[in-house]
């Protein structure tokens, strides 16, 4: 039976997530509030205009196409379907299998690239309230903070990567709290 097939881990909770295939809807469950938050980022820079919107969408694939090349290869995901966000697949597509770095060390110096899609957002937003704190810019300010901030944390933590094998190696998700 190759890596592949292994049967699931019967201690993760999450059918097929642990030892074969993640199922569509945990990958699903992971990027789409990724593209929301995406979606709402751009709303609350478009107050600086279209280019500042569509600046930052670019920045956010680029993020996503930099991640699967610089950290995606050191996963022992990379190329199966093991991976809860499904990057695992994507980016052996694109990229070649990257041996001799930890993967604990490649994804803390390389996930900064994702901040800016975060952050960027969140500070141009609080700017804006600070200016004009209109109800509208109120709900769209709450909306991508607790989306970036508190749902997509919880539905990696308590979904995609729980009972992932490779937990002890995320930076992130090993984190003592």
């Amino acid at each position: 039976m190759s890596h592949a097939e292994t049967p699931p881990d019967a201690n993760c909770g999450i059918p097929h997530a642990c030892g074969r295939v993640v199922p569509f809807s945990t990958i699903l469950l992971d990027n789409l509030p990724t593209a929301a938050l995406f979606a709402l980022g751009a709303c609350l820079l478009s107050p600086f205009g279209l280019p500042a919107a569509l600046g930052y969408l670019a920045y956010c694939l680029l993020a996503i196409v930099l991640f699967w090349r610089l950290i995606c290869p050191h996963c022992q995901h990379f190329g199966t379907r093991q991976c809860p966000c499904g990057y695992g697949v994507v980016a052996a597509r694109f990229f070649r299998r990257r041996e001799g770095e930890d993967f604990r060390t490649v994804f803390a110096r390389n996930i900064g690239i994702m901040f800016p899609c975060w952050f960027v957002p969140a500070g141009f937003g609080a700017y804006l309230l600070w200016r004009d704190p209109g109800a509208g810019r109120v709900a769209l300010f709450a909306a991508f903070c607790l989306l970036g901030f508190v749902a997509i944390p919880l539905i990696a933590k308590l979904v995609g990567c729980r009972g992932c094998e490779i937990r002890d190696q995320c930076p992130w998700m090993s984190r003592k709290t």
